[in-house]
Parts: C-alpha cells; sequence; structure tokens
C-alpha cells in the first residue's frame, strides 16, 4: 500500500468515524476526528470521499435500522438538554448504540442532580463529554452519595446485561462502563473495558483520554502499552495508537527519543494538526523552554485564532515569563470570544493574579469550577493564589482537589509540598515533594525542596544527596557543549551548608568555591556574596592574606554586618601582609 493509499484509508476510517460519532452524540470525539481529517494534506475533492451518513446501529448491532424513529427522537431532545426525556424515549430500545445514548442520557441526568445537591465534590461522568453548565449548592449528604452510587451501579448492570447477550459486543457500551469505572477509581475494570471499546472502535479519541487518566503512574502505563503491543492485534498497528502512545509519554514528561520520533512521523502524515502541534507546545512548556513553547502556541493562534482549548496553559506560561501586556491582551481577547468558558476564566484569573489581586483571581478560578468543576489548572491555580494569601488550609484542600482529578498533576503535589512546608510539617512536605519528583525527575526545584525538607529533619546525609541530584540535573541543562557549565548559586550554596554542618571541610571548600565563581554568570547574589565572605574568611584563616584580601574588599552586596566583617577582614589581612 502506497503513502497516498494509506492517506486516502486514514481519510475514509475518520469520516466514517466522525459520522458514527456525532450520530451517538460523542460531539467531543467527532470534533476531534474532524480535526484530524482536516489535519490531512488536501486532496481534490470527490463524491467518493463522503460516505453516507451511518446509521447509528453500524457499530455493533445486527440490524442498523432497529429503533431508529425513537433514536432520532432522543437525539433531538438530548441536544435541546432534555436528559430524563430522552432517556425515556428509548425505555424498550433494543440495540446497542440506542441503549448506549438512553445510558448516557441517565448520566449527565445524574450527575446534574448530584452536582446541584451536594458542594460539587462528587466527581462522575466523562471530563470530555460531560462539560455542561451547573449550578453548585452547599447541601452535600450521605443520601445523595448513596443513591448516586446506586443509580451508576444500574447503569453498569444494564450496560453489562446487554453486552453478556450480544457476541458482536458494542464499543460505546463499553466505553461508556469505563467512563463510570473511572470515577469510581477502579481503574483495573475501566482499562479492560475501553480496551475492548477500542478493539472494536479505535477511532473513539473520548475513551483514548479515559484510558490515559485510568493510567496513574508512568511503569503502569508503559506495561499496559507493552501487553497491548504483545497482543499484535489490530489495534497496535492503528494509527490512533501512535497517537495515545505521544499523549501518554508527553503527559508522564518523558523526554524521549522515541516521543520525538513518534510525534514527527504523526506530523508527516498530519501537518496542519492542531492537535499535534499542542503536543509539541506541551512537550516545550514542561520541559520549561518557554521561549519555544510561545514560538509554538503563537503559530497555533495565527492558524486558529479564535481556538480557547488549551488557553489557561498558555497563559499560565506567560504568568512565569512575567509578560503582562500580552496576559492582558490574551484575557480581552478571550472575553471576546467566549466569557463563558473555564479557559476564559482560567486566563483572566492570571491577569489578575499578575497584578496581585488574588481575590478577584480566587473568584475567577471559582467561575471555572462552576464551568466545568474537572477544571484542573483552576484548582491547582487556586491552590497557588491562597498560598499568596497564607491560607495553607484553604491551599491544601485546592490542591487535594487538583490531584484527586488527575494524579498526574506534578504542580499540585509541589503545592502541596509547600502549602505544608509553611505550616512546619516537613514529614508531610517531603511526602507530597517525593510524589512531584516521581512524576517530574528531571526537574532540579523538586531535588531542591527535597533537600530543605531532609536538612530541616536533620537528615543531612540523605538533603546532602538530593541537592547533588539538583546540582547535577543544573549541570546538565546548562552545559553549552564547550565544557563551560553554569549552575544556580542558590544549589552551590545549600551544598556548601550542609557539608559544613556534617564537618566536611573539603565539600565546604569545594561547593563555596563553585558557588562564587557563578558570580560571573549570575551576577552578584545573596549565595555568591556569602560565598566571597566565607571564602575570605577562609583564607584569612589559613593565612592567604592577599587572597583574603582580594576577596573581601569588593564585597558590596549584603546585609550590614556581613560588610562590616568583610571590612575587617581586609584590614586585617592587609596589615598582616605588609608585615
Amino acid at each position: 500500500m502506497t503513502d497516498k493509499d494509506q492517506v486516502d484509508r486514514l481519510r475514509s476510517d475518520l469520516l466514517r468515524a466522525y459520522y458514527t460519532l456525532s450520530d451517538i452524540n460523542l460531539f467531543q470525539a467527532a470534533k476531534w476526528c474532524a480535526e484530524a481529517l482536516n489535519g490531512l494534506p488536501e486532496q481534490k475533492e470527490s463524491s467518493e470521499d463522503y460516505p453516507d451518513e451511518l446509521p447509528h446501529g453500524s457499530i455493533g448491532d445486527d440490524d442498523p435500522r432497529v429503533d431508529q424513529n425513537k433514536f432520532l427522537l432522543a437525539k433531538t431532545y438530548f441536544n435541546c438538554k432534555e436528559f430524563d426525556r430522552a432517556a425515556h424515549v428509548l425505555k424498550s430500545c433494543k440495540s446497542g448504540n440506542a441503549l448506549f445514548l438512553r445510558l448516557y442520557s441517565i448520566l449527565i441526568s445524574v450527575d446534574k442532580r448530584a452536582t446541584e445537591q451536594t458542594d460539587g465534590s462528587i466527581n462522575i461522568g466523562s471530563v470530555n463529554e460531560l462539560t455542561d453548565q451547573q449550578d453548585v449548592s452547599p447541601n452535600n449528604s450521605k443520601e445523595v452519595v448513596n443513591d448516586l452510587n446506586s443509580r451508576l451501579s444500574k447503569i453498569i448492570q444494564e450496560s453489562e446485561n446487554y453486552l453478556s447477550k450480544n457476541d458482536k459486543g458494542n464499543a460505546f457500551l463499553y466505553y461508556l462502563n469505563g467512563v463510570i469505572y473511572n470515577k469510581k477509581k477502579k481503574y483495573q475494570l475501566a482499562q479492560s473495558n475501553l480496551y475492548n471499546s477500542l478493539k472494536l472502535f479505535p477511532y473513539n479519541w473520548s475513551a483514548w483520554q479515559e484510558l490515559i487518566a485510568s493510567l496513574n503512574t508512568f511503569e503502569e502505563a508503559i506495561t499496559f502499552i507493552s501487553k497491548i503491543k504483545a497482543a499484535k492485534s489490530s489495534l497496535s498497528s492503528n494509527i490512533m495508537f501512535q497517537f495515545f502512545e505521544v499523549v501518554v509519554l508527553q503527559e508522564f514528561y518523558q523526554q524521549s527519543a522515541s516521543l520525538f520520533d513518534s510525534l514527527n512521523t504523526l506530523i508527516s502524515i498530519f501537518p496542519t494538526f492542531t492537535f499535534l502541534k499542542v503536543q509539541q507546545f506541551l512537550i516545550a512548556y514542561h520541559s520549561l523552554d518557554y521561549f519555544q513553547a510561545e514560538a509554538t502556541f503563537d503559530q497555533i493562534l495565527v492558524d486558529d485564532p479564535l481556538r480557547l482549548d488549551d488557553l489557561d496553559t498558555y497563559s499560565n506560561m506567560l504568568y512565569v515569563m512575567e509578560k503582562r501586556p500580552k496576559l492582558s491582551f490574551l484575557a480581552q481577547f478571550a472575553s471576546m470570544i467566549d466569557k463563558f468558558r473555564p479557559e476564559t476564566c482560567c486566563v483572566i484569573a492570571n491577569y489578575h493574579s499578575m497584578k496581585c489581586e488574588h481575590e478577584k483571581a480566587i473568584m475567577y478560578y471559582k467561575r471555572a469550577l462552576m464551568l466545568n468543576k474537572n477544571c484542573l489548572s483552576a484548582w491547582t491555580l487556586m491552590g497557588h493564589e491562597f498560598v499568596e494569601l497564607k491560607n495553607s488550609h484553604a491551599a491544601i484542600e485546592s490542591y487535594r482537589r487538583a490531584v484527586d482529578t488527575n494524579p498526574k498533576d506534578f504542580r499540585a503535589w509541589y503545592g502541596l509540598g509547600q502549602a505544608y512546608e509553611v505550616l512546619d510539617m516537613h514529614l508531610y512536605a517531603l511526602y507530597y515533594y517525593q510524589r512531584a519528583t516521581n512524576l517530574q525527575p528531571l526537574d532540579k526545584r523538586m531535588w531542591q525542596a527535597i533537600g530543605n525538607c531532609y536538612e530541616k529533619i536533620d537528615k543531612l546525609e540523605e538533603a546532602m544527596k538530593s541537592f547533588e541530584k539538583a546540582l547535577s540535573i543544573d549541570n546538565y541543562a546548562n552545559d553549552d557543549g564547550e565544557g563551560v557549565v553554569g549552575v544556580e548559586p542558590h544549589i552551590c550554596y545549600r551544598l556548601a551548608t550542609v557539608s559544613e554542618k556534617l564537618g566536611n571541610s573539603k565539600d565546604t571548600y569545594k561547593y563555596m568555591k563553585l558557588c562564587f565563581e557563578q558570580e560571573f554568570e549570575w551576577g552578584i547574589t545573596d549565595e555568591t556574596s556569602k560565598a566571597r565572605l566565607w571564602l575570605a574568611r577562609n583564607s584569612l584563616e589559613n593565612r592567604r592574606f592577599e587572597e583574603a584580601y582580594e576577596l573581601a574588599k569588593d564585597l558590596t552586596h549584603s546585609n550590614a554586618h556581613d560588610i562590616e566583617e568583610a571590612r575587617s577582614i581586609a584590614r586585617e589581612a592587609r596589615n598582616r601582609t605588609s608585615k
């Protein structure tokens, strides 16, 4: 099969998938297919490329015409957000897809009622598909939770009864089971159902996303991928599996050669697919290459200027880069497009946060969560705002909701560590920093934080190892290939102080000197000034008077006590030299 034949086959498969997904109201997955279709190279359109719209019973049903009239009526009610009415119309349905739409309508209705009767802490339904605006009222009760679990169990029971009696199965009923098991945190059952769904219908991107959400550790993800490849089924050779692998590696921050090879292969097939450009942006963003990430997302906005997806992540980056004018423009622009999107609220909140208007920022993050209670970035960033307001307990609650929504978010784990560190609960802080480090092992900030905690609880050997790990990461990141390596002075100084506490004078001198040498790269900082003073004091004690004088005479950037001590060392060294 030639490359052109492969692309034509892919175009046909995506088109059929779009019709099928639209027909059963999985609109987010259908949107993904449509964007992928437009990401393929352009070709001369012909009527052969556009098959007739597939009827609703085309995936796993014996007769596609069964329930058709009632199905069309239920679809209409669903689109008008009359979910209970849509479910009622299909109460005697026989086909698998009609049953899916009925149970899916019930699921949305259950989610809507549960949210209205609780504080929003009950989290069910697909993050990708259930995005209706919901009001939250503070009336959480045990009866609501029990009723919710009972109704979810009935949905699964009815779905599994159909699947057990139908040899062909139904991809979307398996998907629905996977969604519910995911929200119940029964991840093994979720993975099994989602895998069965994708074997029957691999083009449901929402199912792939649910599968990614069920994988909580990178080791678990790699094991699952290996099992699929070992099975040598048609799924492992499908192009959707390549998309899955790329997103898994990106979400677990694995900057491997295989990630870039797979991504480049997909880009060669889908040269204008925005989804792949977003993956490039996220890879650069997570690796702290903000300038490359900014250039990538700027191009995305040029190609698709009204896009709001992932705009909250882009605004987070602008906040870190301190690009206030650009963030201000972005907030105004997003408001003009749609002020009632969670992403817009997060962008506006970031703008207020940059202006140190933390109460306003929190208000907008809460608004984003009212629009979508699973908005991960809102929980995490609201936690940051509470930290700024020194409300550690509220910050901890926000971060906990973030990691409950997505345990793979290292920023929320890191935020929990910071909040507990402020409360002087260093063992708790250490645990959360370690969780963050497991997710982001090549981020020196994580190792520095772990080193700080170990030092606070007097585990100096472990603190030393942590700071050395941070230094090695810094060395690698700043190596310019010509043997010139710059490292952060703060890390060197902390290594020196811990070495001094351990009584290791040789390492103390080495790290103090390394810290002082960074003055030429970083300029004069508090750490380089303290290192200069320590080295001057050491030189005086070891009778290297000229060296002590040269070090002490230029110390001007420090507190008054250190400056006075440096002058005293310089005077004594000069007097000893003249003798």
